[in-house]
């Protein structure tokens, strides 16, 4: 990967940054929204959830799609930014339910169409060396989990929840970029695509089934991930007793570790191979969220929450370098539906994990994230293994 790729790799990441910051805030923004009393139970902050993905399993092959076709789009990426910041900088300031839902609804929306087009562009840029490319595409998408909680919690201090209104500007900022290398993004995509008509070879032949065995598979991490995020903050406030501002954090802490971890694991997988990469790390994540879900100790938690997160996105970016080649001749569809669709499905979860909360007490969500670590480590297994790509 040359030093211009690079640069524009780095463009992407700061996308999905600005993307995934306002998604990241999401499970915050409800957390205060529950705590004076603008929502009722853990049912309806799970609801909320899985309004913001629900739809983005419908929206996200079509993005996919869109991302595919003959005509390059990457003018998607800002319009995805857009809705993405303007689904969440009004939720402070609405009474409306109704109101409520569309917002959250057209966040999911716009995180749908980013990721599709997002991840089809640094495939166009990534070369031979495909999991550093995506690494650092991902590892966008992790700042913006991890400086969400951050970022809404710093002006909620200041702004209570009126502090929505902030997350329109990093998005705003990117959205100016992507508008200025339009051009350049249409015709390096053109010139990628002829490329690959050329040089098509052993890589031209998808995997269907192969590409199914690994969407159950993220099926089995999204739902882990979606109930851990829309509850962690929670968790450590009503079962582990600790105070609300030091528990809102805590997504941003997972994330930012897992951040780390994202660009070191897509990098290595590039001399490890992908496969192999993947199921080291799902494996190795078991017996950390285990342990945390036994723990009434705050302090452990905090500290099993580390290394666990390191190893559940250590991961991350191989599976959708796995997706990209088994699917091949469609990468924006492999990407929507590895990065987007799969997510989604956690969201549809959520509200059965808020539902058990509710009945049970919080921490049987977290037995349940670990129930579905363990589901995903076993199925890592299962994966067709993909070659490295040729030079």
């Amino acid at each position: 990967m040359n030093i211009t790729q690079t640069k524009e790799n780095y463009f992407f990441m700061l996308g999905h940054l600005a993307t995934d910051l306002c998604h990241g805030s999401l499970p915050i923004i409800l957390a205060y929204m529950y705590q004076q009393g603008r929502l009722d139970s853990y049912a309806s902050v799970a609801l909320l959830m899985m309004a913001n993905t629900i739809l983005s399993a419908f929206v996200q092959p079509i993005a996919g799609g869109l991302a595919d076709g003959k005509k390059p789009r990457p003018y998607l990426m800002s319009l995805g930014i857009f809705l993405a910041f303007f689904g969440v900088m009004f939720l402070g300031l609405i009474q409306n339910q109704v109101l409520l839902y569309a917002l959250v609804c057209l966040n999911g929306i716009g995180s749908s169409l980013f990721h599709p087009i997002g991840g089809k562009m640094a495939n166009v840029f990534g070369g031979t060396r495909l999991g550093k490319s995506m690494s650092i595409f991902s590892l966008g998408g992790n700042i913006g989990m991890a400086l969400g909680p951050f970022y809404f919690t710093l002006f909620y201090m200041l702004l209570s929840l009126d502090a929505t209104l902030m997350m329109c500007v990093p998005g705003i900022l990117i959205i100016a970029v992507y508008l200025f290398k339009n051009r350049y993004y249409t015709i390096a995509t053109l010139q990628n695509k002829k490329s690959i008509a050329k040089h098509g070879g052993e890589d031209s032949k998808e995997d269907i089934k192969g590409f199914v065995i690994l969407l159950v598979v993220l099926f089995a991490r999204s739902a882990a991930w979606a109930t851990f995020v829309s509850f962690l903050a929670l968790y450590f406030i009503h079962h582990l007793g600790v105070r609300e501002e030091i528990a809102t954090t805590l997504n941003g802490v997972v994330c930012l570790c897992g951040a780390i971890a994202t660009y070191t694991g897509g990098t290595f997988s590039d001399r490890l191979g992908y496969n192999k990469l993947i199921i080291y790390a799902t494996i190795l994540s078991v017996p950390f969220i285990g342990l945390f879900t036994l723990t009434d100790n705050a302090f452990i938690a905090c500290a099993l929450l580390i290394p666990f997160s390191v190893c559940f996105f250590a991961a991350m970016s191989p599976t959708v370098v796995v997706g990209q080649k088994l699917l091949c001749k469609h990468v924006g569809m492999a990407t929507g539906f590895t990065v987007g669709s799969s997510m989604s499905f956690g969201g549809i979860i959520a509200p059965i994990m808020g539902k058990l909360g509710d009945n049970y007490g919080i921490e049987y969500t977290m037995y349940a994230v670990a129930i579905f670590i363990i589901l995903s480590a076993l199925g890592s297994f299962c994966i067709p293994k993909v070659g490295k790509p040729k030079a």
